[in-house]
């Protein structure tokens, strides 16, 4: 049995600075609207933006960030690497 060969992956950093444009967005939408709909107490209403921002994150935020900044983020890595490196929606 041999090692599990390591997947090429872009530079954590770069990582999250594509997640955190993606989410920062949709968090003030949400938080606003939110405001707007004047819910209260404050845990109730972190509650209700973690439960639509993960599912949000997961499934549509990072696919659409990565497509759009791949080239960035996976300049320099060799392109055989990454296409066994990139998984959406699995």
């Amino acid at each position: 049995m041999g090692s599990p060969k390591k997947s090429a992956s872009p530079p954590t950093w770069k990582l999250m600075l594509v997640k955190w444009l993606g989410l920062m967005p949709a968090l003030l939408v949400i938080a606003y609207t939110l405001k707007w709909l004047k819910v209260e107490p404050l845990w109730f209403k972190l509650i209700c933006e973690t439960a639509i921002l993960v599912p949000l994150l997961n499934y549509v935020i990072t696919p659409l960030v990565d497509s759009l900044f791949s080239e960035w983020l996976y300049k320099g890595i060799d392109a055989e690497q990454q296409k066994k490196s990139v998984d959406i929606g699995a």
